[in-house]
């Protein structure tokens, strides 16, 4: 059985049926509704259901209160329609067009267990796309999603991370199959884990290859002169887990940054030992003018927002999100 969905106040409209989830419905029709983890974790696709029904697949309840569900809001990315639907995004406008495109493996650098994987686009396509957005890479009859960590002003070229994981089916390709000139398709661009219009400071808080979204946002921030105050919280297991770390000291040249690296053992005199969530409870006890911006494990994420929203006053619509889990 198949049901309208309607974005109020937009002429958006596309279908959707009783086994698909609503967000991947949108993405099939090339209509890009705000979404970020794709697992009822961050919270980013949640909106208003203004008529109609709809069933949950299990989510977080940071992503989602009892409170919010009873004022009918819902999670796109774990809501499967029963009805004619209408939902309300305020401020939401369909963004850069949804494509699948072939790319050639430019260069593949390998630091650590982190393989930096750049992307030639073919002159005769163009491709835009929001810093902090993502894409689909399709592989191996399945796709994978990897944020772009370089910012759109940089033409032609598209920068992926990839954590090496033992029997991961991409990241074993990357380590040990792919080659330089070889043609991989992607989808996107996909997310809305983007920079807000605002000029209160902000902190950017990551784990392991979430920094991937914030250098694309930082470097976009250098492209178009910011001068917002930031404060990048970068967090590791090991001090060898860190990658591409002679990008910040350049980047504090061309911003108002301040970095912390944070690590959990071999703790050098100048990082932060322990959690990213502890330095910030520590050094931040009124985040009320804040935004945060958090990309990493769900653990890191689910934490973080607590903390912040119900310790640290943040207001809990200045926060924003991107979970990353392991793909195998």
């Amino acid at each position: 059985m198949t049901f309208k969905v309607s974005i109020q106040h937009n002429d958006i409209n596309f279908t959707t049926s009783a086994d698909d989830i609503i967000l991947d419905s949108a993405l099939e029709s090339k209509i890009n509704l705000p979404h970020g983890c794709k697992n009822g974790t961050c919270g980013e696709c949640k909106c208003q259901l203004v008529s109609g029904s709809v069933t949950h697949e299990e989510y977080s309840s940071v992503a989602l209160s009892a409170e919010e569900l009873a004022d009918n809001k819902i999670l796109l990315c774990r809501s499967v329609a029963a009805s004619d639907l209408v939902l309300d995004l305020p401020g939401f406008v369909n963004g850069f067009p949804i494509k699948t495109l072939p790319s050639k493996i430019a260069s593949i650098e390998k630091i650590g267990s982190v393989a930096v994987l750049k992307l030639k686009l073919p002159a005769s396509q163009h491709f835009d796309f929001f810093a902090g957005q993502y894409i689909d890479i399709i592989h191996g009859g399945k796709n994978r999603s990897y944020s772009l960590a370089n910012s759109p002003s940089q033409a032609g070229i598209l920068e992926l991370h990839i954590r090496y994981r033992a029997g991961g089916v991409f990241s074993e390709s990357v380590w040990n199959e792919f080659k330089v000139g070889q043609i991989l398709r992607f989808k996107g661009p996909l997310g809305s884990f983007t920079l807000k219009d605002s000029a209160a400071p902000m902190l950017m808080v990551c784990t392991g290859t979430g920094f991937a979204p914030i250098k694309a946002i930082l470097e976009q921030m250098i492209a178009h002169n910011s001068k917002r105050k930031v404060h990048l919280i970068w967090g590791n297991f090991l001090p060898e887990d860190f990658y591409m770390t002679e990008v910040l000291p350049i980047w504090q040249q061309q911003l108002d940054l301040s970095v912390t690296l944070c690590s959990n053992e071999n703790t050098p005199a100048d990082f932060y030992n322990g959690l990213v969530t502890e330095f910030v409870t520590k050094s931040y006890p009124d985040l009320s003018q804040y935004q945060v911006y958090a990309c990493g494990n769900p653990g890191m994420i689910e934490n973080l927002y607590n903390t912040a929203a119900n310790q640290l006053k943040l207001v809990k619509t200045n926060f924003f999100s991107d979970v990353f889990t392991p793909s195998v």
